[in-house]
Order: structure tokens, then sequence, then C-alpha cells
């Protein structure tokens, strides 16, 4: 195939550092399957792109609509993250004739066109692609120029009264925290299938989780919580989260998604359990433990005998054994 990202990249106004990425968002899974490819497909980043997606217009419309009821709100971001407005968005830009990558037999007019086409997942897999590559206050911008700005910007009012400060943040923080788990996951997990990484997600976000959570945060976490903003809902983690987000993205707006990412794992997560959860969704699917510890952990051959001493010491205090049999040939 003859590949010219730069072409593309004109299109969307983005130039990426790893035109990988920019390609992996464009290959639709019958493509993949068609060149015999079928682990390498815009899938994974979709999984991404979707949760960041919603955060960006969550962010967006907690810093210039707090004069808006919440439900309100959650109104104006389901009209954003409307199918029919990614799919405009994505032939807006001149993808559609050419892209994304199909081996489906239906003319482009006739899929735009189809509930859940293919145009709308590559998009949401793009802006996934730009959040690795450029980061989330690029992405950010990207999103509110093409996306929001367009829809919204002439609609504003400037009123700067927040109308319910504690539901508001709530509702930056359930998008905050969907985001940070799926940035979090993605990264760890790489070759993954998104339906397993959503299995883990449900497992870190559960109310009795997040419970834990709140259970971890230091007396200087309370007093920056505090700082921030005294209506917030100190029994809801994700407000608390958001408190932390605000914290960081005063000191520092491009790295604010990160710190509080790192806040998050550094504080709450136990990664060798997480580690364990999902080899155990994995070998009950079927898949190999050898391809777990090369793909997923990252061995090569010559240290695939450090990668299986790594896998047994992860797996030994689980419940894996019971039932489950780990080939220890491969």
């Amino acid at each position: 195939m003859d590949w010219k990202p730069a072409y593309l990249e004109d299109k969307i106004g983005v130039h990426f550092k790893n035109s990988d990425l920019l390609f992996e968002s464009l290959i639709h899974p019958s493509y993949a399957q068609q060149i015999n490819r079928s682990e390498n497909n815009n899938e994974r980043l979709e999984y991404l792109g979707e949760k960041i997606l919603e955060f960006i217009i969550t962010n967006y419309l907690y810093q210039n609509c707090s004069y808006l009821a919440v439900s309100k709100l959650i109104t104006l971001r389901n009209k954003l993250e409307e199918k029919e407005k990614l799919t405009d968005l994505w032939f807006k830009l001149g993808l559609g004739e050419g892209f994304p990558f199909l081996a489906i037999k239906d003319e482009r007019y006739h899929l735009r066109i189809k509930p859940n086409n293919p145009f709308e997942k590559a998009l949401k897999a793009l802006v996934g692609a730009i959040h690795l590559d450029r980061g989330l206050s690029q992405t950010y911008n990207w999103v509110q120029k093409q996306l929001i700005a367009p829809l919204l910007a002439r609609h504003l009012k400037n009123i700067k009264h927040r109308l319910e400060p504690k539901k508001q943040l709530q509702f930056l923080g359930d998008a905050l925290f969907k985001a940070i788990v799926a940035d979090y996951l993605y990264r760890l997990f790489p070759y993954v299938n998104p339906c397993f990484l959503s299995k883990i997600t449900k497992k870190l976000v559960i109310k009795e989780q997040q419970n834990n959570y709140i259970n971890q945060l230091t007396p200087e976490d309370w007093t920056i919580i505090d700082t921030e903003n005294e209506n917030i809902d100190k029994k809801s983690f994700t407000s608390l989260l958001a408190a932390i987000y605000l914290h960081f993205d005063q000191q520092n707006s491009k790295i604010s998604f990160r710190e509080t990412g790192n806040w998050w794992f550094n504080r709450c997560i136990d990664e060798d359990e997480i580690w364990r959860e999902l080899i155990i969704l994995l070998i009950k699917d079927g898949v190999t433990q050898k391809w777990i510890i090369r793909q997923v952990m990252g061995y090569e051959s010559k240290y695939y005998d450090k990668g299986r001493e790594r896998f047994h010491e992860l797996i030994k205090s689980s419940k894996i054994d019971n039932g489950i049999i780990i080939d220890d040939h491969y």
C-alpha cells in the first residue's frame, strides 16, 4: 500500500509524530481480516477515543456552560456525540470517500446512513490516535475546533454563575474517571481486545471500589480538595477526582490529565491485581500463556523464561487454577 500520511494530516489538521497511530485508526476490522492481520485494527483506538471524546466534550461544557443545569449539559453532550454528527464530521474532513480502509461490499454512501457505520467509529479512533500522539490538550483543541465550536460557540452566554456546582463537579468527574481508566488500561495492556478492557474497567469503577479509593486519600489530598471546591460531595470519588484534576489544571493545563491519572494510579491501584484479573479473563477465553507472555506482557523469546516466572508470580495467589489449566510447555 502506498501510504502517504502527510496528505491525510493536512486534511485532518494534525501532524503526527508517529504516523502509525494514524494508519491504525483507519483500519476497519474487515480490512484487517482481509490482509490477515485481524488484531491490527482500529477497535482499541475506538475504545480509547470514545472515552476521551466524552471527557473533552464534558470538560468544555463544564468550563463554558456553567449556567446550565446538569440535565441540560447531558442533553447537549448527547447531541454532540450523536453518531450522525460524528459521521458528518468525518466526511467534512474529506475522509469519507477513501477512509477508513474497508473490505465491505456496500457502497460508502449506503454505509453512511447505517446506525453503526464505520465512519463514526473511525472518528472516535482518530480522536484516540491524536490523544496518544499529541496529548490531551491538543486533542481538546482539535475537537473543540472541528466538532464543538461549529455547533455551540454562537449559542454560548457570557454568564459565569455556576448553577449546580456540586452536580456539575460530579458530571465532570464521571467522564474524567472513564477517560483516565481507558487511557491507563490501553497503555498497560497492548494488543488486548477492548471487550476485555471493558470487563476490567467495570471492576475498577464499581461503587465499592470507588469507596476504597477514597480511603486511600492522604491529608495532603484532602487539603487540595478542600481548597479547590467547598461544595464538593466528599462521599463521591469522581467528584474528588474532578477537584484534583482542576487543581492540576490550574498549575499546567497541558499535563493536568496525565497528572491526574498518575495521582489515581499511585494512590489507588494495585497493578499486580489488575494483571491477575486480565490473565484470568484471557485464559478463560482460551488465550494461550505464550501469547499473553509475549504480546501482552512484552517478553521477547530470549526473555521468555523470565516472563513465565513473572506470569506464575502474578497468578499464584489467585483462583486461576480452580478448573483452569495452565499449559506450562509454551
